[in-house]
């Protein structure tokens, strides 16, 4: 019995210790007092890092702080409607997760349209593209492998136009979008 009661033991003991666990992507600090500047408009970070659009003296969230979060490439693109000028706010960030048999890099790409009079959120459109590298095993005793390169798109891919109309695609379908005075939001362009 005791014999049983050992072998038991020591089977949980190193079932628990032989699993892996993912890593953790650190957090790289960046220090830097607005990321992007146009006009009377920038985007900046807090004293709790989360992202914030200041125009003029009004701030506007844009995302809070995340572990790993280091926007790149942010951009501030004023967009002019008539007498309405609202500010497009673009930024990239790399996701990295990494196990024994998979590793994927995403680079996210995150569009937003703003009314700063009001504001509001106009749009808000996130694109994903996801590269992974996987190793696939041939038999079920894992001694042989290949190594599976993928890709695969998440969401719509966001285009913004002259004229402040933008376009939503993805693989299958395309859709336009104007902002509409009446209702004081974007909507669909019906053909």
């Amino acid at each position: 019995m005791k014999k049983i009661a050992l072998l038991l033991m020591i089977l949980t003991v190193s079932l628990s210790y032989g699993q892996k666990k993912k890593k953790k992507v650190k957090p790289v600090k960046t220090v830097s007092a607005a990321l992007a500047k146009s006009g009377d408009a920038s985007v900046v970070f807090n004293k709790k890092k989360d992202l914030y659009l200041v125009v003029v003296k009004d701030s506007m969230l844009l995302t809070k702080n995340r572990a790993g979060f280091i926007p790149a490439n942010v951009k501030i693109t004023p967009v002019k409607i008539k007498t309405n000028t609202f500010y497009c706010v673009t930024w990239n960030e790399t996701q990295k997760t990494d196990t024994n048999v998979k590793k994927e890099v995403a680079a996210v790409t995150e569009n937003q349209i703003w009314n700063p009079s009001t504001k509001t959120l106009l749009v808000g459109n996130t694109h994903k593209a996801v590269d992974v590298t996987e190793t696939e095993f041939l038999d079920r005793l894992k001694t042989a492998s290949q190594t599976v390169y993928k890709k695969r798109n998440e969401g719509f891919e966001f285009k913004l136009l002259d004229n402040g109309d933008f376009t939503l695609s993805n693989k299958a379908v395309s859709t336009k979008y104007s902002y509409n005075e009446k209702s004081l939001k974007y909507e669909p362009v019906r053909k």
